[in-house]
């Protein structure tokens, strides 16, 4: 079944239910006619360049203690955005790896400079701690993520055992 997502438009965003193209979602699609507009690559523009990582621990917890049943139930996604999160970072990874070198090393250092390394330092000592309280109700998750993290870069954090 077909229908079209903005009533009304001639040009509007054509859904099929029950799946669309092989692999192609409906954030897919939609992103594929957004990016084609001016008008939205404006916005965005707009949007990323007002993102303040300042403002993130309040929006957490306005999220979390604001409606604490809201945000149970909105947790319940997360195991969906975590395993998107780590095939789009699959991905990205891939079509980087297309890119010439010199083009790839000159961007992912422009890039680097704007790391907050001390916050990142800071979120991983808390993921560590939470995946340290969970251990009991998730056996084996830290285990398993350490695992896919060493992987590739055993040596990423200061050492095998992960200190340092």
């Amino acid at each position: 079944m077909t229908e079209t997502v903005s009533p009304g438009r001639e040009k509007g965003i054509r859904v099929t239910r029950g799946g669309g193209g092989p692999g192609e979602g409906l954030g897919e699609r939609i992103l594929r006619r957004l990016i084609r507009s001016p008008k939205f690559k404006s916005s965005l523009s707009i949007i990323l360049k007002g993102i303040d990582p300042e403002n993130a621990p309040g929006l957490v917890r306005a999220l979390m203690w604001g409606d604490v049943e809201t945000f149970m139930g909105t947790a319940s996604a997360l195991p969906r955005l975590f395993n998107f999160a780590v095939r789009a970072v699959e991905e990205l990874g891939a079509q980087m790896n297309s890119f010439p070198p010199e083009i790839l090393l000159a961007f992912l250092q422009r890039l680097a400079g704007d790391v907050d390394y001390e916050g990142l330092e800071r979120a991983a000592r808390e993921i560590r701690l939470l995946l340290q309280r969970i251990e009991p109700v998730v056996g084996g998750l830290r285990e398993r993520a350490s695992k896919a993290l060493a992987a590739e870069a055993p040596d990423a954090v200061g050492g095998e055992d992960g200190s340092g």
